[in-house]
């Protein structure tokens, strides 16, 4: 059935083989792109080429093309437009409707107006029509006239400095008359170096072209072009050379490896597989697989370590170390082998290695990771005997517990052999049992779900299922609380006579609390019992657990009793875990594994179970909502073949050595989207080593071929692969792990236990229902997610949400009726509870600070209630004219982070554990993922925000009636124009993610409050340091007599750390310096009397004296970075007490980030690039004060240089007694403004060269009393305001770039903005004298003095 286009045919199959006549498909049933099909007589087919806009080959540039009722429809191949693609896209020129002729990309050598990409160049010549930078010429290829330097490579093109205004066009070497170029010959030489590049030559190539034409301005700038480029290449290759041969060697010495080998005891390996034939039938796919996991973590970081070659490091001779290496080690029960493999990691770990320490640390790091992956996901119980407790690891994101708490087990008690009695299960809250908890018990034959959030304790009893009743089997017990409401699952799995049964019961908090309220610090988590000497809550104080137990999860994330810190009584040997029958719930009757994104299982030779054939069948069965992720890998050196997720689609690359590179199926048909929460069947068929077939749910999708080879692999991964994998290729550098379940993997037809496989690491088993479940969005500000529910939020209500921003509004919840509306919105930062007009808004107005908050909102017949942290509630009585709404409890449309209709601003940032009261089903967290409307909105992740303001501490003094002040014409016709506030350059220069930097000036500082009571006791403090110094002050805190203090602080380029015991002091200093310019990790403790200095984790400094009884306090703030003037003299040597200048990020106090700033002082980002000189001011806002011994009365002429990132600023205020004086920029145009108390008048200057241009502007005000002249550049303008005789010539402080608060509620009332200047500027001058902003009076918030980044 081949249409008469092929004479062969698969036998099985029935697909053509080689079809001709410019036909394709599995029965040549449609033409190849860019060919129409034409029906024939009998079934058969022709294809012709498409029209498009000529039916030549040359000239046929339809990716597709059919014939419908209104004629030929052509769908165009890239750079082409119109009906029959009859002309060149946007931003391509030509004329596809002459013989031969096709559609070009412009090049403008990157010198185009970014703003007119439409119409970059002329559509039919290419000639560049709008060049940026000072360029000119066809191509925008070298400098415009009265311009000089290098227009395609530095993109440097400055101003001629020269009377005659002309000068050489390469080296700015003045020129009497202006210089006259042949364009047209280097327009000619032009073209022809763009068809060189166009063809396959080589660099050499081109280059010996390009000299033999000619010489002239457009030829000696694209060969410099040229020269570049062949530069950077060998430059690359040469370190690439470098890295590959010296990946293990160059390790050799690194002096923390010989500690690794030391904690790794590498005279052991092990041995395995171990024989467990015992295990396997009584604990299916459970026990052994995991023990095999944990053994083959071992395995690989001995294996890793050796093949660095770094055992010959601790042994004296060959034979001893061949005998240590040769020594095994025999697999021990999980209880012995999973601890101590964590606490050698452990050890290693906190040699945390610095961003110098070679590769092979960073991948021994990455398999400890996946060590501790192993142990979470250890699915074997532990037996109790009445005795025995264990401590488990808790969860790693403790802060998601504060919302929502879930933990899931399966438990066996055997009410035969053991009575039951009250008993306790489990325990999470802190050590000593006094804050809030939550945990599990056996009290008077019922199971019992306990939790405190503050107040009361809470028991919700699972009455109508004693224990007594339960079968000697494992059942599955969920514990669950949102808020102030808990829940209790159990499952009895179904028995020979019964199915499966399932009860539940809910309760909830008294009261308004409704967080969990962990410390970090204190949490522990405790199953079976607890150890001597902790104290549990009353609710909780009762006998130890008789039984087994297994953990299931944590918030979902699957968790093990083997992932343990420590166990008392606990021994796995003469107590043997029960067995658990894996398949015995309906949830998991088919075999099914959860991959998280980290683990993956791993088939070693591949054809143990089938052969390669002409027919080689892969399939698969996933279930995900993940957009990205690898469903299989196999790889052999060079060649590759992937299956993957991208963007929700199924992609399919692959290359076995084929001379014109992968080969790649990727389309966005409907049919390749899987990530929709359904397990969909994929099968990849490799046909006749020379076609791959892909199928979806038994579905011919799609197919491709190859030139003839033989599947060169034997391996093959599934669900991810080890990043030494990934990296090893740069088509699979992107590549991440899956996040979903996969039902079964098939090689030819043949099953594989992924589990059993010696190669698996860190997938479990089952796959829970809550994985596809979506409780987090992410927002962009055009976003929003809608429903449908049984509620009635204008009388009867209750919802609760967390949410995490840095935007000041956004609207949070919404909902409408007709006219009426409810909404839970941010306003200026406050959170804003509307229903029916009625406003509830809550006290604290700074929750868009990047942090979680969690807020709830609540309706009934007396009033509305809001509630946010647990903290700020604010409440208002039911208005008497509030009537009950007429819908009742019918079916509502409801919004979260935006709506289509509301004049509120949609929300940008996550929202995450929502819930609202629905009348026909229970309090549970909302899955986003069944949404009927989902605009723009993120169900993946939720990316981490900091604050825009971090750096910048923000006063909001309260202030007084603002004055008076006629406005005049001037506010209509400036400040309401709309125009873009952006600029060539960027806003946010390329930085170093949560670094700062200091310096600039003898002060540059920040100011940490919030200093926890323990510091006075001991403290842990960590940051990382880049600086080139030798001195200066790092980090200072004192009391107020600055008797007791602690410093860390430069001297000679030593890090010297220091603290007062008494009238003694501690000083520990460092042997090395460490003013390198390199990033150094630094830890110093205090501890009592004892201090330690932790460098890199190599050098280890220690100190102290004599303890004594001496009490040691100290206040806030703690500053980081430098010390305000005077500060820090009488315990800091002379010379290291002001600001160093450098760089520090990851500040942390007892393993917890600072983040309460109160003040920042000349601190801007870590920007990384090149520099130049000027002061900065970064885009988090911050200003300069000048003192008054600089005179801006009422004659003065200042002059300033100016490089703005964005339209509008306010460059200078100075506040005079009647009024004010200020310049600033507004959407590109510079403005100065007077007010004298009664009138105001203004000038204004737009630059022709465009302000926002990335260029550099000279500005000069002169002002003679009510004459005030403004220059910008050659552009001069003037203004003569009404003479004032009562205006006075004092002096007040100036303020540079930006406004106080303060000064500035005057100045705010009258601008449409409140923006500070965010650029660089330099050369300031006021009356001829230069200001130095490093002898300012004051450099307030994130200012840079004294460099700008360039880029």
């Amino acid at each position: 059935n081949c249409k008469g286009h092929a004479d062969y045919c698969e036998d099985i199959t029935g697909i053509c083989i080689n079809c001709r006549d410019d036909s394709a498909g599995d029965f040549c049933e449609r033409c190849q792109d860019g060919y129409m099909l034409v029906p024939g007589v009998g079934g058969r087919h022709t294809c012709q080429p498409c029209a498009c806009p000529l039916s030549i080959l040359s000239n046929n540039f339809a990716v597709h093309c059919d014939r419908g009722l209104a004629g030929l429809r052509c769908k165009c191949q890239d750079g082409y437009a119109g009906h029959f693609c009859e002309r060149c896209a946007p931003g391509y020129y030509g004329n596809p409707t002459a013989i031969g002729n096709s559609c070009k990309r412009c090049d403008c050598n990157g010198n185009s107006d970014p703003n007119l990409i439409f119409n970059e160049c002329h559509n039919m010549t290419g000639h560049c029509q709008h060049c940026w930078g000072n360029t000119a010429g066809a191509n925008c290829e070298r400098c415009a006239p009265g311009f000089y330097g290098d227009a395609i490579s530095a993109k440097d093109c400055r101003e001629c400095d020269c009377e005659s205004g002309h000068c050489d066009m390469h080296t700015g070497e003045c020129l009497a008359d202006a210089a006259t170029v042949n364009l047209c010959c280097d327009e000619c030489i032009w073209q022809l170096i763009g068809d060189l590049r166009l063809s396959n030559k080589t660099l050499d190539q081109l280059k010996v072209g390009v000299l033999n034409i000619s010489t002239g301005a457009a030829a000696n700038d694209r060969l410099k072009y040229y020269n570049y480029t062949a530069h950077q290449l060998q430059v690359l290759a040469l370190n690439w050379m470098k890295t590959c041969r010296g990946f293990f060697n160059t390790l050799s010495l690194d002096p923390i490896l010989i500690n690794i080998i030391k904690v790794f005891g590498l005279n052991r390996s092990v041995n395995h597989p171990v024989s467990c034939s015992d295990l396997r039938a009584g604990d299916a796919n459970g026990f052994v697989q995991r023990a095999i996991s944990a053994a083959n973590v071992y395995n690989n970081i001995v294996k890793y370590i050796n093949d660095a070659e770094i055992t010959s490091l601790m042994t004296l001779n060959s034979s001893q170390r061949a005998e240590d290496v040769c020594s095994p080690l025999p697999l021990e029960n999980l209880n012995v082998l999973v601890p101590e493999l964590l606490d050698k990691l452990k050890v290693v770990e906190e040699k945390k290695p610095v961003n110098n320490v070679t590769t092979n640390i960073m991948r021994i790091r990455e398999l400890i990771a996946q060590a501790r992956s192993v142990a979470r996901k250890v699915q074997v119980s532990m037996k109790f005997n009445g005795q025995s407790s264990v401590e488990v690891h808790p969860h790693s994101h403790l802060e998601e517990l504060k919302t929502v708490t879930s933990i899931s087990l399966f438990m066996r008690v055997d009410p035969d052999k053991d009575p039951i009695e009250d008993r306790f299960i489990l325990y999470l809250g802190d050590r000593n049992g006094r804050k809030d908890y939550m945990g599990l018990a056996i009290k008077n034959d019922n199971l019992v779900y306990v939790y405190n959030l503050g107040g009361e304790d809470v028991e919700i009893p699972l009455g109508s299922k004693p224990v007594s009743q339960w079968p000697a089997v494992f059942n599955y017990i969920k514990v669950e609380r949102l808020g102030r409401h808990g829940k209790v699952f159990l499952t009895i799995p179904s028995q020979s006579s019964t199915d499966e049964q399932k009860f539940i019961q809910k309760g909830e908090a008294p009261g308004t609390d409704s967080l969990f309220d962990i410390d970090p610090k204190d949490i522990v988590f405790f199953v079976g019992g607890v150890p001597p000497g902790v104290r549990l809550p009353p609710p909780l104080s009762l006998a130890p657990f008789v039984g087994c137990i297994e953990l299931g999860s944590l918030n979902n994330d699957v968790i093990s009793l083997y992932n343990f810190k420590q166990t008392n009584k606990m021994d796995v040997v003469a107590s043997t875990p029960c067995p658990r029958y894996k398949l015995a719930f309906s949830q998991s009757r088919i075999a099914s594994y959860l991959f998280d994104g980290t683990g993956y299982a791993l088939i070693n030779n591949i054809e143990r179970r089938g052969k390669f054939g002409v027919v080689t069948r892969f399939d698969i069965a996933v279930r995900t909502v993940a957009n990205n992720g690898v469903l299989f890998l196999m790889v052999s050196g060079e060649k590759f073949f992937l299956l993957e997720l991208k963007n929700g689609f199924l992609r399919l690359m692959y290359n076995f050595g084929f001379s014109n590179g992968p080969k790649l199926l990727e389309n966005n048909l409907p049919k390749l989207q899987i990530n929709d929460a359904r397990y969909h069947e994929v099968s990849v068929i490799y046909h006749q080593s020379k076609k791959v077939i892909l199928l979806v749910d038994k579905s011919h999708v799609k197919s491709m071929e190859n030139p003839k080879t033989t599947l060169p692999f034997s391996d093959i991964y599934i669900g991810g692969a080890p990043s030494s994998i990934l990296k090893s290729r740069p088509e699979l550098s992107a590549v991440v792990g899956l996040k979903g379940c996969v039902k079964g993997f098939q090689f030819q037809k043949k099953d594989f236990n992924l589990l059993e496989e010696p190669g698996t690491i860190g997938i479990s088993s089952g796959c829970p229902e809550e994985s596809f479940m979506s409780r987090k969005a992410y927002f962009n500000g055009e976003s929003y997610l809608g429903s449908t529910a049984k509620i009635s939020p204008f009388d009867h209500f209750e919802g609760g949400l967390n949410f995490r921003t840095v935007q000041p509004s956004g609207l949070l919840f919404y909902h409408s009726d007709e006219s009426d509306e409810f909404s839970i919105s941010l306003e200026n930062g406050a959170v804003v509870l509307n229903n029916r007009g009625t406003r509830v808004k809550s006290h604290k107005k700074q929750y868009n600070d990047g942090r979680t908050h969690f807020l709830v909102a609540s309706v009934n017949n007396q009033k509305y209630s809001l509630l946010v942290d647990d903290k700020d509630k604010q409440e208002k009585k039911r208005p008497s004219s509030a009537t009950t709404s007429s819908t009742g409890s019918a079916v509502k449309t409801f919004y979260y982070g935006g709506s289509p209709s509301s004049s509120f601003k949609n929300f940008t940032g996550c929202i995450s554990y929502a819930y609202i009261n629905r009348q026909d089903r229970d309090i549970e967290p909302e899955d986003f993922q069944r949404y009927t409307e989902k605009v723009q909105t993120s169900l993946q992740d939720c990316p981490v925000q900091r604050p825009p303001a971090a750096l910048l501490s923000r006063h909001r003094a309260k202030h007084g009636p603002p004055q008076k002040v006629k406005t005049g014409v001037f506010l209509s016709r400036i400040l309401f124009c709309s125009v873009p506030d952006s600029c060539y350059i960027s806003s946010s220069p390329r930085a170093t993610p949560q670094a700062f930097h200091y310096g600039g000036i003898a002060s540059s500082r920040q100011h940490y409050t919030n200093l926890p009571d323990s510091l006075s006791e001991r403290s842990h403090f960590a940051l990382s340091l880049k600086t080139n110094s030798s001195y200066g002050t790092i980090f200072y805190v004192s009391d107020a007599q600055e008797e007791n203090f602690m410093a860390l602080f430069l001297a000679h380029g030593k890090l010297v750390y220091t603290f007062n015991v008494a009238e003694q002091r501690v000083k520990i200093k460092s042997e090395k310096k460490y003013n390198d310019g390199s990033w150094h990790n630094v830890i110093f403790i205090r501890d009592g009397s004892k201090g330690r200095l932790i460098i890199d984790w190599l050098s280890v400094l220690e100190d102290g004296i004599p303890e004594s009884n001496n009490s040691w306090h100290v206040s806030s703030p703690l500053y980081i970075g430098g010390v305000p003037p005077g500060r820090a003299q009488k315990n800091i040597q002379t010379n290291s007490a002001y600001s160093f200048t450098g760089c520090l990020k990851n500040i942390q106090l007892d393993g917890q980030w600072l983040s309460s700033i109160m003040e920042t002082y000349g601190v801007t980002p870590c920007f990384e690039g090149v520099s130049e000189q000027g002061t900065y001011f970064s885009e988090e806002g911050g200003y300069i004060t000048l003192d008054e011994s600089f005179d801006l009365g009422l004659n003065f002429e200042l002059v300033m240089e100016v490089r703005p990132r964005v339209a509008s600023g306010v460059l200078m205020y100075v506040r005079t007694k009647e009024g004010f004086f200020t310049m600033y920029t507004h959407q590109g145009v510079v403005v100065v403004l007077v007010n004298d108390g009664t009138h105001e008048f203004f000038t204004k200057v737009s630059p022709r060269q465009g302000l926002c241009a990335g260029n550099w502007h000279r500005i000069t005000v002169i002002r003679d009393n009510n004459v005030v002249q403004l220059n910008v550049g050659s552009e001069v303008n003037h203004v003569v305001g009404p003479l004032n005789t009562s205006s006075t010539d004092d002096r007040k402080p100036v303020f540079i770039g930006g406004v106080p608060g303060e000064s500035g509620t005057q100045l705010l009332l009258i601008l449409s903005f409140k923006k500070a200047y965010m650029g660089c500027m330099r050369n300031l001058t006021i009356n001829n004298s230069p200001v130095s902003f490093k002898k300012a009076l004051l450099v307030h918030g994130a200012v840079s003095v004294g460099t700008c980044p360039v880029a």
